[in-house]
């Protein structure tokens, strides 16, 4: 849909899909409510609805949303909902905003163009439109795809990408506006954080920043907030796969855009989501390789094994020697591997009924075919025996996981995903690029990659 401003008046060209069998219903127009209170705690959990908006059919508020309109009773305002099928409901609260933004996903539906295909990859699966009665009223919303579904803690931050966020039906005074806010993240990166929710990996608790926090961002708060959301800090080094995978999505975002000539995005943003619980699973695998690493440096230097000693060999014989110690960290480590199982499946027998020996299975069920005797193992100041319980059972589902899982639902625990098109415009011009945007996602790159180089990069 193509949008000018004439003489006063606006004209509206549709993208490609008529939306004359839309009805548009919306809450009032009203300015977003801040989540600067949760800046100010440590942590905080997303409580249910405290009175009644209506919400039934197992629909709930999102508990993963980090920015944007949230729910108020006294305003009648209305944030993003959640089925328990895995999909998510955005209100339409502007109506011009909302028919601009159904008709960008209508038409990325239907179209069959090349560009236009391969953003699919990028975006929301999109379900279509519906209607919920909110407050007494009849609400329309966008059915997507909720990019946390199966995660067991989902850390989600939404980045606005370009320095410019406003579109060419802006105001002046809607310039203007939009010209101060985020301004020292917009001007030094060309994007700006919005809001981000991060699960301690040491504490397991939540911590959720609204867009207060994003607008006191300056260029060295901004990588401080990333830090924070990817969990690094002096004591824990960024994890290389975490990083990687993030790496690999913006890369391919990238190169999108460095070909797509066809529209122009203005205040969209990427969502970026990944599960701290498997987070920590593959931090723990990365430090048990280091152990096992260094236990085997540790033996090559000893009196025995010193270079001294064998310096006189044959060729030959060092390298058989070299492929044994190989092949011993490989038998070490499957042999820890299998004892690794063995003491989690014993140890969970202790949630079990008296006299019931039991098995885990993928979901943490239990199988009556399997005995085991109790572990003798008790709490002590030396002994954590719950803690270790649980420490075990989820390494073994995040064993189980990469076990059964094929390539792509391994990767799945990583995803980011284009969203907010309700300032998209096609391009005035397609032999030229959509330069504002391209700086945005290339300096976000930028400064991901710093993570992976980090000269203290050990994980």
């Amino acid at each position: 849909m193509r949008m000018y401003q004439r003489n006063g008046i606006i004209e509206e060209v549709n993208y490609c899909v008529p939306l004359s069998a839309i009805t548009m219903t919306t809450l009032d127009s009203q300015a977003d409510k801040s989540l600067c209170h949760l800046d100010k705690v440590p942590s905080t959990e997303l409580a249910e609805v405290p009175f009644d908006c209506g919400l039934h059919g197992g629909i709930t508020t999102l508990e993963s949303q980090v920015s944007g309109h949230s729910i108020d009773e006294k305003r009648h305002t209305i944030g993003m909902l959640r089925r328990q099928d895995g999909r998510v409901l955005k209100p339409v609260v502007k109506p011009l905003l909302g028919k601009r933004e159904i008709a960008f996903y209508e038409s990325l539906q239907a179209s069959e163009d090349p560009v236009m295909l391969q953003l699919k990859n990028y975006v929301p699966r999109y379900y279509g439109t519906t209607e919920l009665p909110i407050f007494g009223r009849p609400v329309t919303f966008l059915t997507l795809k909720d990019i946390t579904d199966g995660m067991a803690e989902p850390c989600v931050m939404d980045i606005k990408i370009g320095r410019r966020t406003w579109d060419p039906l802006a105001t002046p005074q809607k310039k203007a506006t939009e010209e101060l806010k985020y301004a020292e993240s917009k001007r030094t990166y060309g994007f700006c954080i919005t809001g981000f929710q991060v699960y301690c990996l040491s504490s397991g608790q939540l911590k959720k920043f609204g867009k207060h926090y994003g607008k006191t961002l300056d260029a060295k708060g901004v990588v401080e907030a990333l830090k924070m959301f990817l969990n690094i800090s002096p004591e824990r080094p960024p994890c290389r796969h975490l990083i990687v995978q993030l790496l690999s999505f913006l890369w391919k975002i990238l190169l999108f855009f460095r070909i797509q000539r066809l529209f122009r995005f203005y205040s969209s943003s990427l969502l970026v989501a990944y599960d701290a619980n498997r987070l920590r699973h593959y931090i723990r695998l990365s430090n048990t390789r280091t152990d096992s690493s260094s236990s085997l440096v540790d033996r090559s230097r000893s009196p025995t094994n010193n270079h001294a000693a064998v310096s006189n060999v044959p060729k030959d014989v060092n390298d058989a020697t070299s492929n044994s110690g190989t092949a011993e960290v490989n038998r070490n480590r499957t042999t820890e591997r299998i004892h690794f199982v063995k003491r989690s499946i014993s140890l969970s027998s202790e949630c079990d009924l008296p006299g019931k020996g039991k098995t885990l299975n993928r979901r943490g069920s239990c199988s009556p075919d399997f005995r085991v005797d109790r572990p003798c193992r008790t709490n002590s100041h030396v002994n954590n025996v719950d803690g270790d319980v649980k420490r075990m059972k989820e390494d073994y589902d995040a064993l189980l996981n990469e076990l059964t899982s094929f390539s792509e639902e391994k990767q799945s625990w990583v995803r980011i995903n284009m969203i907010d098109f309700t300032h998209v415009f096609p391009a005035d011009d397609r032999n030229t690029l959509d330069l504002n945007y391209l700086e945005g996602i290339e300096n976000l790159i930028k400064l991901v990659e710093r993570f992976l180089v980090s000269k203290d990069n050990a994980a």
